[in-house]
């Protein structure tokens, strides 16, 4: 799944018509319900206020609304459009002003739906990970080549995570290490080390990366 970690708005015009996208985070529906309430302030002189949210870590909570709109014109398309993004936490509003032209419903969903894409466009996204903290025991010899090994497997993209190091009689690394990585790494310590590493595996997290800062969710 994937977060919008940027905000963002679009505005789309046909036959005078106005369709004012907002892209927002949101964590829970009384969050959404907030973010909706802005923008039916903001816009207090609009015909119309869609949206749609998808909510949780596995995006299961969704509700949309096509506020007076005829049915599946505007809402229900807006809400497909994230999940073919796999986004999750997130709100998206489409405000209308009415230009005096019926669109009729074709016009409808491909106005609400353009105006929604715009918006992903300028919005700033990062993909959800899940990792386990880990705390690994080391005696000093052994430091820089566990490093190495770090700096290998994070050449493309970053798996591993160094959140704190303790250098005392041995050295203690605490980092994030992405589950899809965990039983490879893991396994080339004890191999690197010869058994002398100890792995302490903590807690599951989920997180995304807003600029390289690691922010849970």
């Amino acid at each position: 799944m994937k977060v919008i970690i940027e905000n963002s708005t679009a505005e789309v015009v046909e036959k005078k018509s106005r369709f004012i996208a907002d892209l927002f985070y949101t964590v829970s529906m009384e969050e959404a319900e907030e973010k909706l309430n802005q923008i039916k302030k903001k816009y207090y002189d609009a015909k119309h206020h869609c949206f749609a949210y998808i909510l949780g870590e596995k995006g299961d909570i969704v509700k949309s609304s096509d506020d007076g709109e005829p049915q599946g014109t505007a809402g229900h398309p807006m809400l497909d459009i994230l999940k073919g993004n796999e986004l999750t936490n997130c709100i998206a509003i489409v405000t209308r002003y009415f230009g005096g032209t019926l669109l009729g419903t074709g016009g409808l969903v491909r106005c609400y739906s353009d105006s929604l894409k715009k918006a992903l466009e300028r919005a700033k996204i990062s993909c959800i990970k899940c990792a386990y903290e880990v705390t690994f025991t080391i005696n000093y010899d052994d430091y820089g080549k566990i490093e190495n090994v770090i700096s290998n497997i994070n050449q493309d993209e970053i798996y591993i995570h160094s959140l704190d190091k303790t250098f005392e009689d041995i050295v203690k690394l605490k980092c994030l290490v992405n589950d899809e990585v965990f039983d490879k790494f893991s396994k080339t310590l004890i191999d690197l080390t010869k058994g002398k590493v100890r792995i302490e595996k903590d807690i599951k997290r989920n997180y995304y990366l807003n600029d390289k800062e690691i922010v849970y969710i």
